[in-house]
């Protein structure tokens, strides 16, 4: 058992050392493209790491003072920062993942997590007091419905993903969380290889996170800002914000000061329709108005 803690401690190390590198990298893209989204997955990984640091601690416990006093101690400060960090996961995922998508969380998706996430913490509380088989599985079954949610939004809408790397990212996350369900299976049936397989995971997420932070800070998403004398707004001068080719074209018409019916008239759908795009459109830039979209624009420009 103690060559098993050592070589699950050898693995936190490297988990810990990729896990900061994706902080950095992380940092530096809130610091070029400040978002909300990007704040709050600053805070979440950080956690993650904090979790991590205390889970090698807790193994290196085991290896020196097994079954002791301060053990239990760590193992309890382990949980509960555990229980923070993932219940904070069951309302990020499916906003990040809804950024990821191009598509701006709303109500009823808003509602329905805030609830679940109060949900799996009271199970989770419950389930550091009691030691009850059913809480347990329920408390894992919901934060699983949640990421398995979040994987199936991505793969029903991967194909609508107008950028490359984006969508290249997430065909890679989706091909990591299936590679996982055996560790996961494993992890229920061998107990005693739970430890060795929270670092894997945690490895897993982070080079995920580090391909799509490397693909975002490419030097190849800088040659549109190279034009300076281009006074023509192009797609690619808003991929930051994730515009669709309808919502550009919508953009491109709002910009000339049409109304929505009269983008409605001219793009031959629906005012509810267009009503829709602008929507979207505020939402994915952060803008509360057309003026407030323009001064933006004028930026991008």
């Amino acid at each position: 058992m103690s060559s098993l803690n050592g070589i699950t401690l050898l693995v936190y190390m490297l988990a810990f050392a990729l896990g900061c590198m994706t902080l950095g990298l992380a940092i530096v893209y809130h610091l070029r493209s400040p978002h909300k989204w990007t704040g709050l997955f600053i805070t979440f990984h950080a956690s993650l790491l904090g979790c991590m640091v205390i889970s090698a601690v807790q193994v290196l416990n085991n290896l020196l003072w097994h079954n002791s006093l301060g053990g239990t101690i760590i193992n309890y400060i382990l949980s509960s920062v555990i229980l923070l960090a993932t219940t904070f996961l069951v309302v990020f995922a499916p906003y990040f993942t809804t950024w990821v998508i191009a598509h701006p969380w709303r109500n009823p998706y808003r509602t329905l997590f805030y609830i679940l996430a109060v949900a799996y913490f009271a199970l989770g509380v419950l389930n550091l007091i009691y030691d009850f088989t059913w809480i347990s599985l329920s408390w894992s079954g919901l934060f699983i419905f949640v990421l398995f949610f979040c994987l199936s939004v991505i793969m029903k809408n991967l194909k609508s993903i107008d950028s490359k790397p984006v969508r290249n990212v997430c065909m890679s996350i989706i091909i990591v969380a299936f590679s996982m369900i055996p560790l996961l299976v494993l992890g229920i049936i061998f107990t005693h290889l739970s430890e060795l397989f929270v670092p894997i995971y945690f490895l897993s997420y982070t080079i995920t996170i580090m391909v799509f932070l490397y693909m975002a800070l490419s030097p190849r998403r800088e040659l549109v800002a190279a034009q300076p004398e281009s006074r023509e707004l192009t797609l690619g001068q808003l991929e930051q914000y994730h515009i669709t080719e309808r919502e550009f074209s919508v953009i491109e018409l709002i910009s000339q000061g049409l109304t929505n019916k009269e983008i409605a008239a001219k793009l031959n759908i629906s005012a509810n329709t267009v009503n829709n795009h602008v929507a979207n459109i505020f939402s994915k830039t952060e803008v509360r108005s057309r003026i407030d979209l323009l001064n933006l624009l004028k930026k991008s420009w």
